[in-house]
């Protein structure tokens, strides 16, 4: 995505929305170098500058262990684990909004664990997806030396299991040629502001040439 450089043209997010009586999660999802940790990272300053309590959480940091997965434990035992843990904590200091970042190919697998973690959370998918040259342009421009290459073959496989049906409430968003403030925006309508994310399977919206 282009970098934020200038006021969005398009609406920053509602007025400073209630806290929610139970846990509401946005599920910030696609395959590595789309803009994920960006994108949520902007997401995030502009619910801060709103004042909108929340917490980010990249699920890359809950099971970053060797051996992987641990001796005994499924693939995803310890990410709920985990999750499970630092959201008892969170929720003890009063949150009850979290954004969690991750690859998540096989999206509805992973809600479920995540799920399990937080019980009773209401749950918002959106998947940012770009064109596979502007994913490798990405890749490139942000990994060093020879593991770029290695990157790139792992976001491509990613890329092409991503043609796989989303779970029904996804909504996929194009950040190809497009500002970090402008996605950023429409996640936010998303999640906060009704825009989606909760309807019919596979909503899309973006566009692929440039605003």
């Amino acid at each position: 995505m282009q970098p934020t450089t200038e006021m969005p043209d398009t609406p920053d997010m509602p007025e400073a929305p209630e806290a929610p009586g139970s846990p509401e999660i946005l599920v910030l999802c696609g395959a590595a170098g789309v803009g994920k940790s960006t994108t949520a990272y902007e997401v995030s300053r502009r619910l801060g500058r709103a004042d909108v309590p929340h917490a980010l959480i990249d699920t890359d940091q809950l099971d970053q262990v060797h051996p992987w997965p641990p001796p005994g434990l499924g693939p995803s035992e310890l990410s709920r684990r985990n999750l499970a843990a630092v959201w008892a904590n969170l929720a003890d200091v009063g949150h009850t909004r979290l954004i969690l970042t991750g690859v998540f190919v096989a999206l509805e697998r992973e809600l479920a664990w995540i799920a399990a973690a937080v019980p009773g959370a209401g749950i918002t998918s959106v998947r940012l997806t770009a064109d596979v040259s502007t994913l490798e342009c990405r890749v490139r421009r942000r990994e060093i030396d020879s593991q770029a290459e290695g990157q790139l073959v792992r976001t491509l496989r990613q890329y092409a299991a991503l043609g796989c049906p989303e779970p029904p409430g996804t909504t996929v968003i194009d950040t190809t040629g497009r500002t970090v403030a402008r996605v950023a925006s429409e996640v936010i309508a998303v999640w906060l502001g009704g825009g989606g994310g909760r309807g019919g399977a596979g909503e899309r919206s973006g566009s692929g040439g440039n605003p």
